[in-house]
């Protein structure tokens, strides 16, 4: 070999990520079996403690928008009652994972009695009404779990 080739090669041996590259033992580069499976443990544990939160997102959220619909399709009503205008017709969306009692355009109510429902998919969530001249809102507690407002059978 050259005086040239073995400066190379000494320069080359004498680089630090070469010295630590050549330093490592057989088999200690990577993760023991060990290692792994507890990583996968305690990803399974964070999976099976978070996933039931999860879950009910959805039917929460269809809820809510169903009880939006409503409180909105009263103030609509009583918005125009209040400025004198001609009363509007309300139409009720389409709302996944639940459905309204009347799907047509109501007209808003010259009185008490007209009546929409919000019947949520999951039948642990209670029905939803108001009526749309007055505004009381009831629920139908009988279908009611805890956590969505329908104490004494209203919301």
């Amino acid at each position: 070999m050259s005086e040239q080739t073995m400066t190379l090669l000494q320069a080359y041996l004498s680089n630090p990520r070469t010295r630590r590259t050549l330093n490592k033992r057989p088999g200690q580069a990577g993760f023991s079996l060990i290692e792994l499976v507890v990583v996968i443990a305690v990803l399974a544990v964070l999976i099976v403690i978070a996933l039931p939160n999860f879950q009910g997102v959805t039917d929460d959220a269809a809820a809510s928008a169903g009880k939006k619909y409503l409180v909105d399709a009263f103030t609509e009503c009583n918005i125009a009652r209040t400025r004198g205008q001609a009363l509007p017709s309300v139409t009720a969306p389409t709302i996944n994972g639940g459905t309204f009692t009347q799907t047509l355009p109501i007209v808003c109510p010259t009185s008490s009695g007209t009546v929409q429902t919000f019947t949520p998919s999951l039948t642990t969530i209670p029905d939803f009404r108001i009526d749309l001249y007055t505004g009381a809102k009831t629920c139908n507690i009988a279908r009611s779990a805890t956590g969505y407002n329908c104490n004494s059978g209203r919301w």
